[in-house]
């Protein structure tokens, strides 16, 4: 074979081996990653209410033997809680400048059966009524005092800053005795400091049905009528309409009515147009 042949038998196999890469089939596809779902976001916080309350007013809020603050108005702020989608987180604290703090922002809003006024309404809010109170008077048993015409020149003692301090200072002569709380108030009954205690009538009678080594009893008479709020800062309008939802809907329920017979051992009064 001459070398010119040579050349182009091997330019041949050259050219036909191209020609069968080229017809060959497409090299196979690779596989795509499965793609992955993107992780969820997390759930959003629940909006957290910080609560101040002055635990010191059994039954609406004291601290229990295992230091927990319990009472009909934790018990009641939680179901609203529950009900409306918030947290609430409880702040114990001292009753005299308790709506001070609340109008500085140091709470969100204030449950320690807070009785709805027009002072107050000038520096906080407050949610719908959710307690009807009046206010009432303790006494030593046989005492001479049987009802508030005695209490004229009386040492009578109250819880500084509160509604019956100021309905007793305004519409009566007695010497008031102001008390940080009003179970000091009550000792010092007890130990006859003072003639006469005058507060919330609920709270009077679980205080001596608590200690009746007091020797402690309640007159049957009741002088105001008050309706307790939830109080709330003037700035915070979403938690104000948080509580009321949260209160309307406890109320229909009729878990309201649960919650008030398990700290009052009765069910709560209705008015007469009720």
């Amino acid at each position: 074979m001459s070398q010119s042949k040579s050349l182009m038998l091997l330019a041949m196999l050259l050219i036909a081996s191209l020609l069968v890469a080229a017809c060959g089939g497409a090299a196979a596809p690779t596989t795509a990653p499965a793609a992955t779902e993107a992780p969820a976001a997390p759930a959003a916080p629940a909006l957290k209410i910080k609560v101040g309350t002055n635990a010191e007013y059994r039954p609406f809020e004291f601290v229990d033997e295992n230091g927990v603050v319990v009472g009909f108005d934790i018990d009641l702020m939680n179901a609203i809680a529950k009900a409306a989608g918030f947290e609430a987180e409880f702040v114990n604290t001292r009753w005299d400048g308790i709506f001070v703090a609340l109008a500085q922002g140091e709470f969100d809003a204030v449950q320690s059966a807070a009785t709805i006024t027009d002072e107050r309404k000038q520096t906080v809010n407050f949610s719908d009524p959710y307690f009807l109170a009046g206010q009432g008077l303790a006494v030593k048993q046989g005492s001479a005092i049987t009802g508030i015409a005695d209490v004229e020149g009386k040492r009578v003692g109250v819880q500084l800053g509160t509604t019956g301090d100021i309905w007793l200072s305004e519409n009566t002569s007695a010497d008031v005795q102001r008390y940080d709380e009003i179970t000091l108030a009550m000792q010092a009954l007890a130990n006859g400091d003072i003639d006469a205690v005058f507060t919330d009538a609920p709270v009077l009678a679980d205080i001596i049905k608590a200690t009746p080594e007091l020797g402690l009893v309640v007159l049957p008479e009741v002088y105001t009528s008050e309706e307790y709020g939830i109080a709330v800062n003037k700035n915070k309008a979403a938690v104000l309409e948080a509580i009321n939802r949260g209160l309307a809907a406890v109320k229909a329920s009729g878990e309201y009515d649960t919650i008030y017979e398990k700290w009052f051992g009765m069910k709560p009064p209705r008015a007469a147009d009720q």
